[in-house]
């Protein structure tokens, strides 16, 4: 008799709680608390991720890297034309990178995010280019054109072990490229354009194409055979991964409808796998049939939005903001500090307001208010049990030198900052913190603070200058400690609102990545190597959020609600809050970072 021992080489275990690996796939155990039999399943979804940058359509992306290294490169931007733009992704948002030579769009990609290699294309009505540029990670350089210019075509395989294959108008050539030249290589079956592509140089996979086919060739380095055909026919999709690991997704269908069918390939049978959230066409992709990102394209409209794509046995719940307890008093301009389940609000303005709030994590409860009403903007730090405001705007001037300490309870006055301060930005303890820049009045260029202060438990120490900026704004946010500190998002005169970044080391300040969205009034928190930045008051939308790693700046998924005289709180770019804002605002928004959990199943009977 075959048993369960027999097949996979051990008895059933009994467990008083579930595993949490996801090794476990397939195992069957006995929950000795729940009384029944479970196993771990893998699940497939798509599931969204954070925006890109700037909404495009028809751009080049890499095709060999992993689903968390992507590369987004040139592309259309309705009403604007071709752009130049490279974005990287890096799993959790979009950052800048450097602009490709020559702008174009319906052209493609082959190779990792560090090291690409694009080809074709088409220049506004001047179709059928031929251009070739590689990437290094850092810079791109032009390179040997294709023989033959095209539009529409697919790219497979790596920098130095490339494929371009059909296009407009030469719709079934083939070219090998060997990081120097393109070499034409034997046409494929049957010509298209608008199709999937991916693999190798030497095991590439083609799928789909105009009009709306369902054919599928690969390639062997030589030659092109048709094998299996997708089950969905459609153009103007696209493919990632192997040619025998390959997921197709999106497109357009007949008569011109955008799809969200995704469909895996195996190396012989494609599937149907769940779709795409969004019906879109001409989208940016990456990875493969197990993780795989479909980012920008066509829905009608250019969009930003991306999505990834995991088979997994864990179950993948996406970052996302969602609401949390509403504050009792609303305000503007306060000061906010701590960590999402043990954050501190204080003071505001319009009107100036002395009123503290604790949050537990779910709720706000009102505590004794601090001694000087003001708008604290970004001056407010510490835990908090042990926290401190510095600086502000109070009524009786358009600048403040107050500094209090809160000890889970009451504010008590402290010595005074050596500058009266509208707007400083503060970080760090009770026992050591900064307070950075500001303004001596009112915010205007004629009166920018350029030194900052240090605190030592006791006393306030004048301090230079952060040296990157010409000068130095105020009502910004920060992240970190006076050991490894940010600040960022200042007001730098209107309606040039800064994107600059500074990191302090406990001795100098450096410069630090630029960021996506300039703007000041913001919800700052984290650390210097995982920052956060949301809402704020900026020339465009107000509910942007940005996520920064200690080099650069990366999209997030945007707030609900856009405000700016916002405060925020949290440990780092994956647990914040943010809270209060224009309009006395009393909402709360929280951000949780992507999670996973181990897909545990209870076995029944039928």
């Amino acid at each position: 008799m075959t048993t369960y021992k027999n097949i996979h080489g051990r008895s059933i275990q009994s467990l008083a709680t579930d595993p949490t690996e996801s090794s476990a796939e397939g195992q069957i155990w006995y929950n000795t608390t729940s009384d029944t039999f479970k196993t771990v399943v893998a699940l497939e979804a798509w599931s969204s991720g954070s925006p890109m940058i700037t909404a495009r359509r028809l751009m080049a992306s890499s095709s060999s890297g992993p689903q968390t290294a992507a590369l987004g490169v040139g592309g259309y931007i309705d009403g604007t034309g071709d752009t130049a733009i490279t974005e990287e992704y890096n799993g959790s948002g979009f950052s800048t990178g450097t602009s490709i030579n020559t702008a174009r769009r319906e052209f493609d990609g082959a190779g990792t995010q560090t090291a690409t290699v694009v080809m074709g294309g088409r220049i506004g009505s001047n179709q059928q280019r031929a251009e070739t540029e590689e990437f290094n990670g850092t810079s791109w350089s032009e390179q040997n054109d294709l023989n033959t210019g095209r539009q529409r075509l697919s790219g497979a395989g790596i920098q130095t072990a490339a494929l371009a294959f059909a296009g407009i108008t030469d719709t079934d050539a083939t070219e090998e490229y060997n990081g120097t030249s393109w070499t034409a290589a034997n046409n494929m079956g049957s010509g298209t354009y608008g199709q999937g592509g991916s693999g190798t140089q030497t095991a590439a996979l083609s799928c789909g194409g105009n009009p709306y086919r369902t054919t599928t060739e690969e390639y062997d380095g030589t030659n092109w055979a048709t094998v299996n055909s997708l089950n969905t026919g459609r153009m103007f999709l696209r493919a990632s991964g192997t040619q025998t690991t390959t997921l197709a997704f999106g497109g357009k269908t007949p008569p011109s409808n955008f799809s969200a069918v995704s469909e895996s390939y195996d190396g012989t049978t494609w599937t149907n796998t769940p779709s795409l959230a969004n019906a879109v066409a001409e989208q940016g992709r990456g990875g493969g049939n197990s993780a795989g990102i479909s980012f920008g394209g066509f829905t009608p409209g250019v969009t930003s939005r991306s999505e990834e794509f995991t088979r997994s046995t864990n179950t993948i719940t996406a970052a996302a903001w969602a609401s949390g307890g509403t504050m009792n008093t609303g305000r503007t301009a306060l000061g906010g500090t701590g960590i999402t389940t043990a954050a501190l609000a204080m003071g505001g303005g319009a009107p100036l307001n002395v009123q503290t709030e604790e949050y537990n994590g779910s709720s706000w409860t009102s505590t004794n208010n601090i001694n000087v009403g003001r708008a604290i903007y970004g001056g407010a730090f510490g835990p908090q049990g042990a926290a401190g405001a510095a600086s502000g705007e109070p009524t009786s001037s358009p600048a403040g030198s107050s500094y209090e300490e809160y000890d889970g309870s009451n504010w008590t006055a402290g010595p005074s900052l050596n500058i009266a301060r509208n707007g400083g930005i503060s970080l760090g303890t009770q026992t050591a913190a900064l307070c950075v820049a500001g303004f001596t009045g009112p915010a205007a260029p004629n009166s920018y603070i350029k030194t900052s202060e240090s605190w030592n438990g006791s006393s306030w120490t004048s301090l230079p200058s952060p040296g990157s900026d010409t000068q130095t704004a105020g009502q910004g946010s920060s992240a970190g400690t006076t050991a490894a500190g940010l600040i960022f998002g200042r007001y730098d005169g209107a309606p040039n609102y800064t994107g600059k970044t500074d990191e302090y080391d406990g001795s100098s300040w450096t410069v630090g990545g630029v960021m996506i969205t300039a703007r000041y009034a913001t919800a700052g928190s984290g650390a210097q190597t995982a920052a956060m930045v949301s809402q704020g008051y900026s020339t465009g939308t107000l509910n942007v959020a940005e996520g920064y790693d200690g080099t650069a700046w990366s999209t997030r998924p945007n707030c609900s609600v856009g405000k700016y005289q916002v405060a925020g709180a949290g440990a780092s770019n994956t647990d914040c809050i943010s809270f209060g804002g224009s309009g006395n605002s009393t909402a709360t928004e929280e951000f949780t970072g992507e999670t996973t959990a181990v897909n545990v199943k209870t076995l029944t009977q039928s």
